[in-house]
């Protein structure tokens, strides 16, 4: 039977203001801040660390299959 037995997730520690954001950019700004992956972050890292989250606790050998997605 098939069945989701774990999930993990990675966010990156970096955060650039919004207020930065749209001073860059020249539009208004709102309130907040984004996560954005830093200079030694990309998708790769990113999904590595986010398979040894899922992984974490669970015995390897009981997994039949490992599926990955993202979002931006």
């Amino acid at each position: 039977m098939a069945k989701i037995a774990s999930f993990g997730a990675y966010i990156p520690l970096f955060r650039l203001s919004r207020q930065e954001m749209g001073n860059a950019w020249g539009v208004p700004a709102v309130p907040g801040e984004r996560a954005v992956a830093n200079a030694d972050e990309d998708s790769l890292t990113m999904a590595v660390a986010a398979g040894s989250d899922c992984l974490a606790g669970i015995d390897p050998s009981s997994v039949d299959g490992l599926f990955f997605a993202t979002t931006t």
